[in-house]
């Protein structure tokens, strides 16, 4: 075991030059030979960025900017760091509040101050066996291909190594994210046969939920909830299912819920802010996004929305004054992004609306369409439609809220949760518009479609299946799913009659407008992958 100490490479941080010093020598009396250390959480992520590390030891408090959970969070994030890496949390502090608000972005472990050079041989040589081998698997996710990391994992499965549990959880991770649901299921059946988990078992939740099963998935969740009152990432999910149960109220009740028990959560507190302030509660809107807001201040997650919806939620609450200073925040905080922009003039314009200044309103509206055209030269994403489509509403706009919703309803025609939002929308600001109407009309076209151009590929006529998918492709392009089958019907046709530049950037198109709207889509694993193979063969 000593050489896993001398071949491993390591980072300390912490803010205290005493304590890095200490961390060292202790590691260097286990044989650790390659020792990096950082001083704050920017000094962190830099040293990640230029370098692969394989054990972080991070403290929790590292003064001014980033904390351990942000560095974590930002690295897990950016995939700076790999399932194969180790990340140690040190903390001098209750970590109770830190521990529940870590379910996103989890350590390996936590250590607290002061602990022993035995202390820490112990943790990391279990950790060393929880991660043995983990390299390949870490490799295919970097490079977005899951077969390939499901594969390396079933063979290091078929050793039964003493880290079975480990790599069976892992697996299960993958299949879900890929949407690999019946495997999953296998691999937790697995697990919970021999023994009650609840990550096991909340992962069934997730695959009920995501076969659109919700009162099996709400009964899973509430069950797990029952067993551990302390258990977040239940609450999490149980809320997700109600508001796909249209049960607006009860996901917002099951929200506050899991931020009084975890209140440093920023997309916990972020999606409070979003349901209760659909759900006409701006009080409680806005002390969630003020949290929000703050935890928010150095982490890789910070979003103009986040602030566009503390700035509506005071002015819902009368303190329009503060709102727009809340919104002036936004181009400050966010200099480099041009969807600062639009974020805080839709939000003024709604804010000037409600202070009886038109003209104010109506400069702050042009401003926001203009910034919408920008950011939809790039991307078609539903956030951004969404909400300006709730500014349009606000403003009393109703046509052009409509029209922007049916947009959004056809680029999104197979996302619950976006579709979801779009009847919340509905309801809770009277919009004289039939979203259920009309995402039922949508998709009844949408899936006409995608039939023709399933039955014209198995008849082999691949060129008028093009034809029909890439229209399709061109006229919704923000709908990921026709355009990766635009992208797979011109691959399929590459792989028969052979390779060509037209269609070569024809395909890397759709791709490309789907990584940019959605770079985790499961779909596109496999679709690059096939691309990557007919390229290779070419060379």
């Amino acid at each position: 075991m000593a050489d896993a100490f001398a071949t491993k490479s390591f980072l300390v941080v912490d803010d205290f030059a005493d304590m890095r010093s200490a961390i060292k020598g202790i590691l260097i009396s286990l044989g650790v030979t390659r020792i990096d250390q950082a001083r704050n959480g920017s000094d962190a992520i830099s040293k990640m960025q230029n370098k692969r590390f394989e054990v972080i030891l991070c403290d929790y408090n590292l003064g001014p900017g980033k904390d351990g959970q942000q560095v974590l969070e930002e690295a897990r994030h950016r995939q700076l760091i790999g399932v194969d890496s180790i990340f140690i949390m040190i903390t001098a502090e209750n970590a109770r509040e830190m521990v529940m608000g870590a379910v996103e972005y989890a350590p390996d472990s936590y250590l607290s101050k002061p602990f022993t050079k035995d202390l820490l041989r112990t943790r990391l040589v279990k950790l060393f066996e929880r991660k043995a081998h983990l390299t390949k698997v870490s490799e295919a996710l970097v490079a977005k291909d899951p077969s390939a990391a499901i594969r390396a994992i079933d063979t290091l499965i078929a050793a039964k190594p003493r880290n079975l549990g480990e790599l069976l959880k892992l697996k299960s991770e993958i299949c879900i994210d890929s949407n690999r649901l019946d495997e999953a299921t296998a691999t937790l059946e697995q697990v919970l046969a021999i023994r009650e988990m609840p990550w096991a078992r909340l992962g069934i939740g997730k695959i009920q939920f995501l076969k659109k099963n919700f009162d099996q998935a709400a009964e899973t969740f509430r069950q797990l909830i029952e067993q551990d009152a302390n258990f977040i990432g239940a609450y999490d999910w149980l809320a997700k299912t109600q508001t796909a149960q249209r049960r607006f109220a009860e996901a917002e009740e099951t929200l506050r819920t899991a931020v009084r028990l975890s209140p440093r959560g920023i997309g916990r507190q972020h999606t409070l802010g979003d349901i209760a302030l659909n759900n006409g509660h701006p009080e409680i809107a806005e002390a969630a996004y003020e949290r929000a807001v703050g935890l928010a201040k150095y982490s890789v997650l910070n979003h103009p929305a986040i602030f566009a919806g503390l700035a509506k939620s005071k002015s819902a609450n009368n303190k329009h004054d503060e709102a727009l200073k809340v919104a002036n925040e936004i181009h400050k905080v966010f200099p480099d992004r041009e969807e600062a922009v639009f974020y805080a003039a839709s939000t003024s314009a709604l804010i000037k609306t409600r202070q009886g200044d038109k003209a104010g309103a109506e400069a702050a509206l042009a401003e926001a369409e203009e910034a919408l055209a920008r950011l939809n030269e790039t991307a078609h994403t539903a956030e951004h439609a969404l909400e300006m489509a709730k500014t349009y509403a606000g403003l009393g706009r109703e046509d052009k809220a409509a029209t922007l919703l049916r947009q959004a309803i056809a680029n999104n025609h197979d996302d619950d949760a976006t579709l979801t939002q779009i009847v919340h929308l509905c309801q809770e600001s009277g919009l004289n518009y039939d979203a259920e109407a009309a995402i039922r009309e949508v998709q009844r076209d949408l899936v006409k479609t995608n039939n023709e151009g399933v039955r014209l590929i198995k008849q082999g006529e691949f060129e008028a299946a093009i034809r029909l998918l890439s229209q399709a492709a061109d006229e919704m392009p923000g709908n990921k799913t026709i355009n990766l089958n635009a992208a797979k019907a011109i691959i399929m046709y590459m792989e028969r009659r052979g390779v060509t530049n037209d269609d070569l950037q024809a395909v890397r198109r759709y791709i490309d407008r789907v990584q940019t709207l959605a770079p985790d889509d499961w779909r596109l694993g496999d679709v690059t992958a096939r691309l990557r193979k007919i390229t290779s063969q070419g060379d």
